[in-house]
């Protein structure tokens, strides 16, 4: 199983706008300098003032709290992480397409490829929330189909010498797309989603799968759909990585709401590790995990802590 830090900028009460810039980039060294395998951004754009309200069972005490969706534009930030970085891969976690011109957002996946050395992956997804949607003026009732089309369109213009594609919502012919990316045929795309269409859209057009906030016995049994899906598609010889995007306490256990019992991956040293062993015998690929705390200097701290004394016993 491969780690990796969500260099999550809001996460950190502490991270102001005029010190964002320290932030990510600190966090992505310390996690390359420690060892992770990947960075992952995350993508919103606005939400409603009143977002706890409208949405308790996500941003209630017991999960995530509202300012951390205060966060830099995703393509802009992992731009940015390939210039201070060298090694580490540089993932979207998830980039909503619906919000973004597709051949725009395809020469903007490329460059970064171009630029940090084929480090880039791919993570994309259909979006959720409807306030999101008015704010930037996107459709929602069509969310699911322009997001196929993004993907088929974006592997066209990593692959055709002369774009061409022609869907519903898209249409191009005769042009050159520049540049093309350093990995081939394409920066492999995950999705992200736990719902059956967002497993459908990752065994038909993706190179893996990123889900969110599962369990291991609901990971195993999304693994088991996606694994029944790729069939479907004619895909069952396909490898997609399996990869969870979760938020990690250690030494802080945390209850699930309405009496449901610990909160995975919160608690102490034993508690944790017992919960990625059993990730691992679920099937999981890739951890994702977000780290939070009160300053940039114990967000360090804590990523490097998880990578000294908890990952290498796993």
């Amino acid at each position: 199983m491969k780690f990796g830090i969500a260099v999550t900028s809001g996460a950190s009460p502490a991270v102001t706008p005029s010190t964002q810039a320290d932030y990510v980039a600190r966090v992505a060294t310390a996690a390359e300098d420690a060892g992770y395998h990947a960075v992952w951004v995350a993508d919103r754009t606005v939400y409603p003032h009143d977002i706890m309200r409208r949405y308790p069972h996500m941003f209630g005490p017991h999960h995530s709290k509202p300012d951390s969706q205060n966060l830099l534009e995703a393509v802009s930030v992992l731009s940015y992480l390939a210039g201070v970085t060298k090694r580490v891969r540089l993932g979207f976690a998830v980039l909503v397409l619906p919000f973004r011109n597709p051949v725009l957002n395809a020469k903007s996946v490329t460059t970064i490829d171009a630029l940090s050395g084929g480090r880039v992956v791919f993570g994309v997804g259909a979006g959720w929330m409807r306030e999101e949607f008015e704010g930037v003026f996107a459709r929602m009732e069509t969310r699911g189909s322009v997001t196929d089309e993004h993907i088929e369109l974006f592997k066209a213009a990593c692959t055709q010498d002369v774009l061409g594609y022609r869907g519903k919502h898209f249409q191009v012919s005769g042009k050159v797309f520049f540049p093309k990316p350093i990995q081939k045929p394409h920066p492999p795309v995950w999705v992200g989603g736990k719902t059956e269409a967002a497993l459908r859209r990752a065994a038909r057009l993706g190179d893996g799968w990123n889900g969110i906030f599962l369990t291991p016995e609901e990971l195993a049994t999304k693994r088991r759909e996606l694994e029944g899906y790729c069939k479907e598609y004619k895909r069952g010889t396909a490898k997609l990585d399996v990869a969870l995007t979760v938020n990690l306490h250690w030494g802080e256990r945390k209850q699930a709401p309405g009496g449901g019992g610990r909160l995975f991956l919160t608690g102490s040293t034993e508690d944790i590790l017992g919960d990625l062993r059993r990730y691992q015998d679920a099937g999981l690929d890739h951890l994702i995990v977000s780290v939070s705390a009160d300053s940039t200097a114990d967000t360090l701290a804590r990523v490097r802590r998880l990578a000294d004394e908890l990952l290498p016993k796993v």
